[in-house]
C-alpha cells in the first residue's frame, strides 16, 4: 500500500521488539502496555500487507521485509529524536525578541537603565520596548511581556507579582517657595494641581489624619496626556501631583523634587505585575525577562 503512512510510535515498537525479543520486554522499557506494542506491530502489517514478524515459543524474529523496514525505521527514528532534542534545546534557549510594554515613564526610568545588565545576563536576547500610557492588547500588539497595576480578566492572561509601592505627592523645591508647603491636605485646591487627564476634570486623593482616612477632591491647574509629561511638570516647578514613589525617587534623592504632606499619606499599596498570554509564558526568553525584572523590582526600583 503505497499510500500507507506508518505511526512513528508504531515503528518504535517494532524497532525494540526485535532487539530485545519479545513484545513483554519492549512494553516494560517503553512504559506502555504489551498490547499497545502488539497492537502497533498489528497496524504496520496490516498496512503494509506483509508479515513483518515470527513469533513463536522461542521469542521474536524478523522476516526479510520486516528487517528492511526495522532498518529503515532506525533511521528515521534517530532522526526525530535528533529533531525533538533540536527543538528541546531551542525552546529552553534564552534567546529571540521579546516585546515589553509599559508607559513610557517606566521605559524610561525604570527599565531602559536596566537593560544593559538583562543583557549581560541574556547576550542572545534583543528587547522592544513599547511606551504607551494606554494598556496595550497583548493579542493585537503583539506583546510578550507588559507592565500593569491591574490585571483584569486573570483567566486570559498569567500574572507574576512583581512587588507593591506606594503613590505620594510631589512639588519642586522652586514651586514650594514661591507657593509654600501646605500643611493640611484640605489647603490643596489653593495650590497648582498637576494630574493625568484620564482622571478627568476633578480628581479625589485619599489621606490619613490622626489614623483616619481623608478624601479631598481637587481640580487641576494642568492635566497631561502622560504620566511622563506629570513627572516633567512637577519637576519644572508647575505644582503638586501624585507620583509612584519608585518613579519619584531620584528626584527625591537629587532634591529636584519634595514629599509633599508626607505625614497624611495613605499607605495605600499598589502591586505591580508582568502579565503575558499563557502560550507566551513558557517560552524561554519570556521566562528570563519576567524573572529579571522580578529580581529588578526588588533590588533597583525598591518594590517590596
Amino acid at each position: 500500500m503505497k499510500n500507507f503512512m506508518p505511526d512513528p510510535s508504531d515503528l518504535r515498537w517494532l524497532v525494540r521488539s526485535l532487539d530485545l525479543g519479545s513484545f513483554s520486554a519492549a512494553a516494560r522499557e517503553l512504559d506502555v502496555a504489551v498490547s499497545v506494542v502488539t497492537r502497533g506491530v498489528d497496524r504496520l502489517e496490516a498496512g503494509y500487507g506483509v508479515t513483518l514478524m515470527r513469533r513463536s515459543t522461542h521469542g521474536l524474529s524478523a522476516t526479510p521485509e520486516g528487517a528492511e523496514l526495522a532498518q529503515e525505521a532506525r533511521e528515521l527514528l534517530e532522526r526525530f529524536d535528533d529533531i525533538s532534542s533540536a527543538l528541546s534545546r531551542q525552546k529552553n534557549r534564552v534567546a529571540g525578541v521579546v516585546r515589553i510594554a509599559s508607559s513610557q515613564e517606566i521605559c524610561e526610568q525604570l527599565i531602559v537603565p536596566e537593560l544593559t545588565r538583562l543583557r549581560t545576563l541574556h547576550p542572545a536576547l534583543r528587547v522592544e520596548l513599547v511606551a504607551e500610557d494606554r494598556v496595550a492588547d497583548l493579542v493585537t500588539d503583539g506583546i510578550d511581556v507588559a507592565l500593569r497595576t491591574t490585571v483584569g480578566n486573570s483567566e486570559s492572561v498569567v500574572a507574576r507579582e512583581l512587588g507593591s509601592f506606594q503613590r505620594r505627592l510631589y512639588a519642586a523645591p522652586a514651586y514650594l517657595h514661591l507657593h509654600g508647603m501646605p500643611e493640611n491636605p484640605q489647603e490643596l485646591p489653593l495650590h497648582q494641581i498637576v494630574t493625568h487627564t484620564s482622571q478627568g476634570p476633578a480628581v479625589t486623593w485619599a489621606f490619613r489624619k490622626a489614623g483616619r482616612k481623608m478624601d479631598v477632591t481637587v481640580r487641576p491647574y494642568l492635566a497631561a496626556s502622560t504620566s511622563a509629561l506629570v513627572h516633567h511638570a512637577l519637576v519644572a516647578g508647575t505644582g503638586i501631583g501624585m507620583l509612584s514613589c519608585p518613579l519619584a525617587a531620584a528626584d527625591v534623592a537629587s532634591g529636584r523634587l519634595v514629599e509633599v504632606l508626607a505625614p497624611f499619606a495613605s499607605g495605600v499599596p499598589y502591586t505591580m505585575y508582568a502579565v503575558s498570554l499563557p502560550g507566551r509564558r513558557g517560552a524561554a526568553r519570556v521566562r528570563a525577562v519576567v524573572d529579571f525584572l522580578r529580581d529588578t523590582a526588588r533590588r533597583q526600583w525598591g518594590l517590596t
